[in-house]
């Protein structure tokens, strides 16, 4: 089975005693004029780099202390396989805390509502660090020349609920709930983007030692040889709220697993049949979605005009659409999008036609190790 990674990391504590370092790359002082009053000072946030371009933000206003970035990806040279836990990741980070003098983040033991104005639903908060956003990886191999297929056919379908596909022109990239404050999730071909970062260094005319070049070539064929796509969800703050999942330490990693789902689901239900000439209606009996051959020779019926151009929002009253639409859904077709010829796979599966399977680590390959990764020298810059 295949194991997800941190990608992503935002996380915060407040110090309520106060009296902490400005740590930003400047300051904003602020008076209210009326009372002459001093208000909290403003801080935006300071880039640090690390080695091989890495880059993490740090910001602290005196109370609240935040780092935002990517632990897995800091001062190494890749990312395709990172750190499976949180503890590795704050590590990275308490790191970075202790070289500007700022305390280290802790897990949290107690949760209590804190005050809050009236009429306003009151806030549960810890005595801890909390996490406002997270990013869980994880690679597939799905065969040499077959991302774009792959990536291509996943569009054709929503995930969750109702959150649709945006598929990007060039066919290696695939967004679901790209604006939402819940959750985006996000399919590409891993070699196109190390393609991609590589000819980002050359344009800036960054010097690549040459060890470095042939380990991230070496990277690429890999990932081209088994055709790799990473699957990628950002869990943002509103879901993490909801969920209770902000709470660093009193969360265990298999307590995000549940909301990292969708894809895996929807893998599953275009799995479809062993034939690929197998018609719709024998598809639908096939896998017990009807019971008759009259309601799947129907439903067959409403998939061929969709197939047309028909719109069958405007043809079916909402009970009969929604009804079609679940027994097609559940052999990977989705009549509730517009039918595209290029992104409709409907004899894509999971196990024959294109093979899904998890990506093994090469013998070659630098894993992440904290403590090496804590200790290597790295410059700030504004």
């Amino acid at each position: 089975m295949n194991q997800f990674f941190i990608d992503r990391l935002f996380i915060q504590q407040d110090h309520l005693q106060g009296g902490l370092p400005l740590v930003g790359r400047h300051v904003i002082e602020r008076i209210d004029l009326e009372t002459g009053e001093r208000m909290p000072p403003s801080v935006n946030q300071k880039i640090i780099e690390g080695s091989f371009s890495t880059k993490l933000t740090i910001r602290c206003d005196g109370t609240r202390v935040r780092v935002e970035g990517n632990p897995s990806r800091w001062q190494r040279m890749d990312n395709l396989f990172g750190l499976t836990t949180l503890d590795e990741c704050i590590d990275v980070y308490n790191h970075i805390l202790l070289k500007h003098g700022l305390p280290p983040f802790t897990k949290n033991t107690r949760m209590y509502h804190r005050q809050t104005p009236e009429g306003k639903p009151s806030q549960l908060v810890g005595n801890g660090a909390e996490i406002t956003g997270i990013d869980w990886t994880v690679n597939h191999k799905v065969g040499k020349g077959n991302e774009q297929s792959f990536i291509r056919g996943m569009s054709s379908m929503q995930i969750g609920r109702g959150r649709k596909p945006k598929l990007y022109p060039d066919g290696n990239t695939c967004n679901w709930g790209e604006s939402s404050t819940w959750n985006m999730t996000k399919l590409y071909n891993k070699a196109i983007e190390l393609k991609r970062h590589l000819k980002k260094d050359e344009r800036k005319k960054d010097i690549i030692q040459p060890e470095r070049l042939t380990y991230i070539n070496s990277l690429i064929e890999y990932c081209e040889k088994h055709g790799v796509v990473r699957e990628e969800h950002s869990l943002r703050q509103s879901l993490l709220k909801r969920y209770n999942l902000q709470f660093y330490g009193a969360v265990a990693e298999k307590d995000f697993m549940p909301h990292l789902k969708e894809i895996d689901n929807a893998m599953n239900t275009i799995h479809i049949s062993h034939d690929e000439h197998q018609s719709i209606a024998d598809q639908l009996i096939a896998n017990s979605v009807v019971k008759s051959r009259q309601a799947a020779n129907a439903t067959q019926c409403y998939a061929l005009l969709w197939q047309q151009g028909t719109d069958l929002r405007s043809t079916l009253s909402n009970s009969q659409f929604y009804e079609h639409k679940s027994r097609l859904k559940k052999i990977g077709i989705d009549i509730g999008q517009q039918f595209d010829v290029s992104r409709i796979c409907p004899t894509l599966k999971r196990s024959e036609v294109i093979e899904v399977s998890p990506l093994s680590v090469p013998d070659w390959y630098q894993l992440p190790v904290v403590a090496q990764s804590n200790i290597l020298p790295f410059k700030a810059y504004a």
